[in-house]
């Protein structure tokens, strides 16, 4: 009955992010030579445009978080220039036993959104792509409205979704970066 809660809580923080349900899109194929492809292997590491270098004590347990502080482990002006500019991050938490906590980020124009998320522990594996996030590997899925990658961390599963009306492997890449990003900050 549990696991009924914490498969609720995931598709209710999908709505906070925007999520409807679509279809994946296809594994892109890795590159066979070093060419100028656009097209990226899904387990290849996305190196983020901006680096981050949290000594290991002062990173954060993201499942001992209240959710007022999961707006803190990002820099609203250092996630714009990760994914788009956005406004201030709003904190809330969705469904129950346990409730998701989340931060949602909208972008300052068009219909797009970043979301940060705590899911509990195990929740990793809940994307169908592998992605190396640098210290940590992780899954990502790409639905028609968001792209989300889950990483599993200290007692939790970090979550970060992209919103956008049309998502693509840009998005996906967004996702990964903020991931890495955040990465830094918390205790893997």
């Amino acid at each position: 009955m549990r696991r009924w809660g914490w498969l609720s809580a995931v598709a209710l923080l999908g709505t906070v992010a925007g999520c409807t349900p679509g279809e994946q899109a296809p594994p892109t194929a890795a590159p066979t030579t070093q060419t100028a492809s656009a097209e990226h292997s899904t387990t290849e590491s996305a190196v983020p445009s901006i680096t981050r270098n949290v000594p290991p004590e002062q990173r954060k347990r993201l499942a001992d978080l209240p959710v007022d502080q999961l707006c803190g482990l990002v820099d609203q002006e250092e996630l714009s220039a990760l994914a788009f500019p956005v406004e201030s991050g709003v904190a809330r938490e969705v469904g129950f036993d346990p409730p998701v906590r989340g931060c949602t980020f909208q972008a300052r124009s068009g219909a797009r959104s970043v979301v940060i998320g705590a899911q509990p522990e195990g929740f990793a594996k809940l994307g169908r792509d592998e992605v190396d996030l640098g210290t940590v590997r992780g899954t990502r899925t790409m639905h028609a409205n968001d792209c989300t990658v889950f990483a599993g961390v200290a007692g939790a599963t970090l979550q970060v979704a992209v919103t956008a009306s049309d998502v693509g492997t840009d998005q996906c890449e967004k996702a990964q970066h903020i991931a890495q990003y955040v990465l830094a900050a918390v205790v893997v």
